[in-house]
């Protein structure tokens, strides 16, 4: 993928993009291990689509995302389409002149990620827990996630929805909300002995 001065569509696209990137199976554990992984994200998809005027790379057709989890199982997402706005890295990196531009990193290696968000039947799977929504957005600075459209988050049996649940990885804690008449729902399944 060299010369991504221009926009640029692929067919049969797999990329790997490494951030920070995690997904809101159950947030379990430690959170200093979830936040030590260097793993990279690996999405494919039908098609690609690389805009880096407006900074994103847009990924349609039964896109997959993974991200291996060390001790961990692996975090996958399965959606419709995935976009993923970038900026490019600063401090210290002198500018490209025209002469260089040609010769530009891949996008993987020259910037980082700041929000990505799943449109279209959004699954997201970790292990035996699962969310599911019409939206998915990861926002990397503060390690957020924020489901919408109908979104529902099961751990095991256990069950919870509301019209938004957001997942803040780094502080081990989410919030479901819900507006007008609805109301959240949890359905706890007691263990038996």
């Amino acid at each position: 993928m060299g010369g991504l001065g221009k926009a640029l569509l692929c067919y049969g696209a797999m990329v790997i993009i490494w951030s920070g990137f995690f997904l809101p199976g159950a947030v379990q554990g430690k959170e200093k291990d979830l936040l030590e992984s260097k793993s990279p994200i690996v999405i494919t998809s039908d098609t690609l689509e690389v805009d880096n005027k407006s900074k994103t790379a847009t990924f349609s057709g039964n896109v997959v995302a993974k991200q291996d989890q060390q001790g961990k199982e692996p975090i996958f997402i399965y959606c419709d389409s995935m976009a993923v706005y970038y900026a490019e890295e600063a401090g210290g990196k002198p500018p490209l002149s025209s002469k260089n531009r040609s010769e530009k990193k891949e996008l993987t290696e020259q910037n980082r990620v700041e929000k990505i968000v799943a449109t279209g039947q959004v699954k997201v799977v970790q292990g035996k827990d699962v969310a599911t929504g019409d939206l998915a957005t990861f926002y990397n600075a503060d390690q957020r996630i924020v489901l919408s459209g109908n979104p529902k988050v099961w751990q095991g049996k256990n069950l919870i929805k509301g019209d938004e649940i957001t997942v803040w990885i780094k502080d081990n804690r989410s919030r479901v909300t819900s507006k007008g008449s609805t109301r959240v729902q949890a359905v706890i399944h007691q263990e038996e002995k």
